[in-house]
């Protein structure tokens, strides 16, 4: 075997450790930004109202739960909001893998105005939501979300707790 041969060979094995546990990093990073970003919309849109957040965190083409329709987000955000001025969003659990963050998320507010119908009752409500979101570049491009609306609907109709 020539020594230049060999020689290669070992800058191969010496190096390829090394590639691995950058790769290994850099897929680290990517998912802990994808949470981070997930973390920060969900904070600024779904706790605190912000829609104008929209454009920093989606692009035009994301779907939300199949939809290409953030018209429709927009509007059901607002709706929500004003249903339940003071819903606050707490993020209980996060697990991320590849572009994918699953993020567990529970709900506290206070029923003071007229949703799915039904006026304002001043009953405090609170509920669990999952959301699926994939990431590209830094942007949701795909989120699968749900909340446990029947037991929503069963506090605001005095059917359930809390109040």
């Amino acid at each position: 075997m020539s020594p230049v041969f060999t020689s290669a060979i070992a800058l191969a094995m010496a190096i390829t450790p090394t590639l691995a546990a950058a790769q290994a990093m850099s897929d680290e990073s990517v998912t802990e930004r994808n949470k981070a970003v997930v973390r920060a919309y969900l904070g600024e849109i779904a706790h605190s109202g912000t829609i104008v957040a929209l454009e920093r965190y989606f692009t035009t083409t994301t779907t939300f739960n199949g939809a290409h329709d953030l018209a429709r987000q927009i509007a059901r955000i607002a709706e929500i909001r004003r249903a339940f001025p003071d819903l606050a969003m707490t993020v209980e659990q996060q697990v991320a893998e590849g572009p994918w963050v699953a993020t567990r998320v529970t709900y506290r507010g206070t029923h003071a105005g007229e949703f799915a119908g039904i006026p304002a009752t001043g009953r405090r409500i609170e509920y669990a939501g999952t959301a699926m979101d994939r990431l590209e570049d830094g942007k949701v491009v795909e989120m699968w979300h749900t909340v446990n609306l029947h037991l929503l609907m069963r506090q605001i109709t005095g059917d359930g707790s809390p109040q």
